[in-house]
């Protein structure tokens, strides 16, 4: 709002490109404040589903503008471009936040409960090659609809952006992720993000020739995968697993 609000000042972009930097710096470093010392709220946050908002919201700006375009009203030239580059920086600090706050509530329930089990490893690798064709196929779509909107002139392929923000799904599918078995659910660990997950909200497990799967009770939640090579401690983890789902039967 406040680079569209400079826009009707000067058409300068330097000055608007500075602003748009300032502001998205300011907000950053705010938020970033605000979770890392509201430890209570960051663990409120981190519980819920509200949490999916933080990534969210910013797409609202988009919505704001292409809006206001349809009904007639025409916004700046410059809130277009604005549009694409906050929407997509407001997304990635959104992201931040929401490994912040889910990383705050694991630690949190880690602390008061007790560790039964613990190991690292990969998605299987049939998994791997899915994740890593998906980074190719959707980083190669995002890229070429920007150059094909802002090269050749074709308005749609400009869609094909919001694509880049699938790739992050995907991202780091080589590096193992840490499993804890506790008394109380399942903590998942990534470098940058940790998750816990209470055994109601899962529903049991499989082991197979290449992998360890735990499912999840909500049928649209992927289940949590672990290549069976990369688990050292396999006896282990099936016994606690097994203790675990067998009292809650």
């Amino acid at each position: 709002m406040i680079v569209l609000g400079l826009s009707s000042v000067t058409s300068s972009a330097a000055v608007l490109y500075l602003s748009l930097l300032g502001a998205v710096a300011g907000v950053a470093a705010i938020a970033g404040w605000g979770v890392s010392r509201s430890q209570g709220l960051a663990v409120t946050i981190g519980r819920t589903a509200i949490a999916w908002l933080l990534p969210i919201v910013p797409f609202a700006w988009s919505v704001g503008v292409f809006g206001a375009a349809v009904v007639g009203w025409k916004p700046p030239d410059v809130a277009f471009p604005l549009t694409i580059v906050g929407t997509g920086g407001g997304a990635f600090l959104g992201i931040v936040l929401l490994g912040m706050s889910r990383s705050r509530y694991t630690k949190a329930v880690l602390n008061e409960t007790v560790e039964l089990a613990q190991w690292e490893a990969r998605l299987p690798q049939r998994w791997r090659y899915v994740a890593i064709a998906g980074m190719v196929v959707t980083g190669i779509l995002g890229i070429s609809g920007l150059i094909a909107e802002f090269a050749f002139g074709i308005d749609w392929a400009g869609w094909l952006y919001w694509l880049i923000f699938f790739w992050s799904l995907f991202a780091g599918v080589e590096n193992p992720r840490t499993f804890r078995v506790t008394e109380a659910g399942l903590a998942v660990g990534r470098p940058l993000q940790h998750r816990f997950k209470p055994w109601s909200e899962l529903a049991g497990y499989s082991l197979t020739d290449d992998a360890l799967v735990i499912q999840t009770a909500a049928w649209w939640r992927p289940a949590y995968r672990s290549d069976r090579d990369d688990i050292e401690n396999l006896d282990t983890v099936v016994s606690s697993l097994n203790n675990m789902f067998s009292t809650r039967r």
